[in-house]
């Protein structure tokens, strides 16, 4: 029998998210493939009789390989997803509240007083969608960067001396 053919299909992060179509033109016809969410690089979508025409006239299958391109606000960890957020240093001392972005819109992370730079909050299933299971999905791990002010006005400069001698 003929080996069936494969093709290489890149794909965002979001794409491999949601799910996605793409339009595939084989030998004799154009095919919409639908590719599911959860897929990561190197994960096979079977396009039937996609492929080209073996001896006997029959089409051989059609193999798609995902290739899942780099996202600059998050890294993927099978299907838990990594990003950061910046918080000043005030929310960092006397917590409050940041918006994250996450691949299906934004959620409110609770930043409790006294937080930590580079300390790592986790939000349950907000991660990527586990492929063939889309009611599982992955977490989405935030890591905190603190940022410390530059610039100062004459006030905050002054609470923060008041500050520090109390210590």
């Amino acid at each position: 029998s003929t080996p069936s053919l494969q093709q290489r299909v890149t794909i965002s992060l979001k794409e491999a998210f949601n799910g996605t179509t793409r339009t595939i033109q084989s030998a004799s016809r154009r095919v919409d493939v639908k590719i599911p969410p959860g897929v990561r690089t190197g994960t096979k979508v079977r396009v039937p009789a996609g492929g080209s025409t073996r001896p006997d006239g029959s089409p051989s299958d059609l193999y798609l390989v995902m290739d899942v391109a780099e996202d600059p606000a998050f890294e993927r960890d099978g299907d838990n997803l990594h990003t950061s957020v910046t918080i000043d240093v005030f929310k960092a001392i006397l917590g409050g509240e940041v918006e994250v972005k996450t691949l299906s819109g934004k959620v409110v992370l609770t930043i409790p007083a006294g937080t930590q730079a580079e300390q790592v909050f986790r939000v349950a299933g907000r991660g990527m969608s586990a492929l063939k299971r889309p009611q599982t999905a992955g977490d989405l791990f935030v890591h905190l960067k603190v940022q410390i002010l530059r610039q100062l006005t004459a006030k905050q400069r002054s609470l923060l001396e008041e500050a520090a001698r109390l210590k």
